[in-house]
Order: structure tokens, then sequence, then C-alpha cells
């Protein structure tokens, strides 16, 4: 039985994937600020905040007991406060950057040892030039920041397989805080759990355009 770990289990992709991997077998360890907001069916689930680096590493330290190592390591983690960047709080700049980048950072440098060889290593992305427009500068300096950090993950990991994924328009929670409409033709956050499945079992790397 494959192991896989989802940080930001609670969140609309999150939960696409954690239904995913649950419905085909894999034992699950989940990740998520709303422990409660987990789907069922996950062999363990913790709580973790973006900037909480001693919870990520309790459970870094959880993990080590409990897996003889991780097939596929999700971070799906992320929010959005839209604001033009005169009249952002630092606090609200802060928390943006903390969950879509810091947090990555903080959860990857915790955990990396335990990816099996060969095992997929994915990050939920962005197409960043998408992103430069008004109120979205946080989001968009998280979401570029992801780039450089996963070519670098993977020149010093070469065992591992990294993945920047991007999703484009995805129908989630997201568009709550968004300052414009959810588009047309977004697309379902099941799709987007079953791709990076099948760049697991592909053992592929890069970007993963969709």
């Amino acid at each position: 039985m494959p192991d896989a770990l989802v940080w930001g289990a609670s969140g609309g992709m999150g939960q696409a994937l954690v239904n995913e991997l649950n419905s085909s077998g894999w034992r699950v360890f989940a990740a998520s600020r709303d422990k409660e907001a987990i789907p069922d069916g996950v062999y363990q689930r913790y709580r973790f905040d973006a900037t909480d680096y001693k919870a990520i590493r309790d459970i870094a330290i959880d993990l080590a007991h409990q897996t003889s190592g991780l097939d596929l390591w999700v971070y799906a983690a992320g929010e959005l406060q839209a604001d033009v960047l005169s009249k952002m709080s630092p606090n609200s700049w802060s928390d943006v950057l903390d969950s879509n980048l810091n947090g990555a950072f903080l959860t990857v440098s915790q955990t990396v040892h335990l990816i099996k060889e060969g095992g997929q290593a994915a990050f939920i992305g962005a197409y960043v030039d998408h992103l430069i427009l008004p109120k979205m500068g946080a989001y968009a300096v998280a979401k570029a920041g992801l780039e450089p950090l996963v070519n670098v993950l993977q020149k010093e990991n070469r065992k591992v397989n990294f993945t920047l994924v991007k999703p484009g328009a995805v129908a989630t929670d997201f568009w709550n805080n968004a300052p414009f409409r959810m588009p047309a033709d977004a697309k379902s956050p099941v799709i987007v759990a079953q791709a990076i499945v099948t760049r697991f079992e592909n053992g592929q790397r890069g970007i993963l355009a969709l």
C-alpha cells in the first residue's frame, strides 16, 4: 500500500486529492489548519499552521515512526487576501506569503528525507503571468517563489521527482476572496487530483501544466 502526505488537506484541491487517494487504496497522512474539514478515511490527520515550525517538525517525527517512506508528498495549502499593495497590511502580506510559500519551505525542509527514492513531491503553483493584476500582488509574489524553490529542491534531491503544478482556474473556495469572478471554464479539483496521481505513476518531474 503506497503512502501519501497531503499538506492543506481541507481545501478544495487538498480534499479532492485525499478522496482520490483514498478511493485508490493509498494510506493517506493529511495535515490541515482545520483537522475536522479533512475528509474521512485518512490513516492519520494532523493540525498544522504554515508558520508553526515546531508543529511541522513534530509531524515529521511522528511520520518517521509510522511510514517506511512516502511515495507521494503534496503541498496544497495556501490562501488569498486581495488588496492593493498600498493598502495591504503587513500582517495580510505575511499571511499570504506564509501559507503559499514559507509553509512550502518549512514542510518540505522537515519531511523531504521521508520521501522514497523515485517518489513524487508536488506543489500547487499557478500561471504567475495571469496573476499580475490589481489586488493580486501578494499572491502573485508568493506563487512566483515556488518555481525557483522547486527547481533548487530538484537539484538538491535528485532521487526524488519534484513537480510544480500549474492548474489554471479551479472551482474552489479561492474565488470567494478573489477580486474577480470565477471563469466559466474553471476545472474541477478532481481533475487536478487525478493529474497529480498520474504524475506519480509516470515518474515525471518539472512543470505539470493543466
